[in-house]
């Protein structure tokens, strides 16, 4: 197969991966759900894992003794399961987002990759060996090679327009939630700091108070209950010497 005519296959099976996704997930959470990454109706790890088949099993060589259905079957799922797995770390690392999540999935390897989406992706692989390779032989037999490769092209700007675009969108709305957190996060700060101040503020007016009450109590016992302890003495010691006998 020439490269004009992998890009085609790519961005059909890409669409149908799309659509297939859009009405699961549509019918699961029963409202309309837009999957993929990009803007147009693709989902690029579809089209990748099909193209990847096309070019293992479409080899004439390979052809010619294909292996068993079984085998077909855990070679797609497990080459699927790891092309998953490697999409899903990348575009995290690189988005800083989840972009699916096999968490609530039995049998599950940290929600990227699982066990029923690996037996599915055997399923598909085995049918496009068996089913979408003979459809294949009889378009690429009757369309003529120039169809091909005028398709592949545009397909393959459209991609790339789609891409740069989707990448772009996506990067200035991580750098706006970013600035957006950053913006909170300085504000939530400053008043806890404002917080903080009054606080301070109010603790050292209510000791200087409480250093207020406890000095007017000092001169209150020094000077007025001090003096009426003297007082009464100097009236009891003068009662004592009235009452004397010379």
């Amino acid at each position: 197969m020439i490269a004009c005519q992998l890009v085609v296959w790519f961005y059909v099976f890409s669409m149908i991966g799309w659509l297939f996704e859009c009405i699961y997930c549509s019918i699961v959470e029963k409202r309309w759900c837009n999957r993929g990454f990009l803007f147009g109706p693709v989902c690029p790890i579809y089209g990748a894992g099909a193209v990847a088949a096309l070019i293992v099993f479409g080899n004439h060589l390979v052809r010619a003794s294909l292996p068993a259905p079984w085998a077909i079957f855990l070679i797609c799922g497990i080459g699927a399961s790891c092309m998953e797995w490697v999409t899903s770390v990348v575009m995290e690392r690189v988005f800083g987002t989840v972009w699916w999540d096999y968490s609530d999935m039995p049998l599950n390897l940290k929600g990227r990759v699982c066990v029923p989406a690996a037996c599915l992706f055997g399923i598909c692989g085995v049918a496009i060996v068996y089913l979408a390779l003979p459809l294949i032989d009889v378009v690429v037999a009757v369309v003529p090679p120039l169809a091909f490769e005028i398709c592949g092209l545009v397909l393959g700007m459209l991609f790339a327009v789609d891409m740069t675009l989707s990448i772009c969108t996506l990067t200035e709305i991580l750098a706006a939630i970013e600035h957006a957190q950053g913006t909170f996060d300085d504000r939530v700060q400053g008043v806890m700091d404002a917080a903080d101040d009054r606080l301070r503020i109010a603790a050292e007016t209510m000791g200087a108070r409480q250093q207020h009450i406890l000095h007017n109590m000092r001169r209150f016992r020094t000077e007025r209950l001090g003096g009426g302890v003297r007082r009464l003495t100097e009236t009891l010691d003068n009662v004592i010497r009235k009452g004397r006998r010379p």
